[in-house]
């Protein structure tokens, strides 16, 4: 009786180490393709849902949502970044289908990249 109990004992411990060895192997190969995908999906989330307050506060040349979108997109002075959205401010608002077109325009203009 006490082989039989160790036997199941070896066998629930040896079962619960392979399934936490899967568990592990599934987490870290969807935790990196996640983080390869989530800055286009933060920015281009965070330009749809702050979309009125960034037009707002391009014209005026600041705001903690520009400085936000200058930090998503990578650029390091959000001050040079907000100065030139509000210089070229009709270039990056007019014609815009979607708030996200707005992301393309300042990508594509070299003295928006500065910033």
């Amino acid at each position: 009786m006490k082989k039989i109990s160790k036997l199941l004992l070896l066998t629930a411990l040896a079962s619960s180490m392979t399934a936490c060895t899967g568990i592990t192997d599934v987490t870290s190969s969807t935790s990196s393709t996640v983080d390869a995908v989530t800055p286009d999906v933060t920015v281009n989330e965070f330009v749809n849902k702050r979309f009125i307050a960034i037009r707002n506060e391009a014209a005026k040349g600041s705001g903690e949502n520009l400085n936000a979108l200058a930090e998503l997109m990578g650029k390091k002075d959000s001050h040079i970044f907000a100065k030139n959205i509000k210089t070229n401010f009709d270039q990056i608002f007019s014609n815009v289908n979607m708030p996200t077109d707005i992301i393309a325009k300042i990508e594509e203009h070299n003295d928006f990249s500065k910033g």
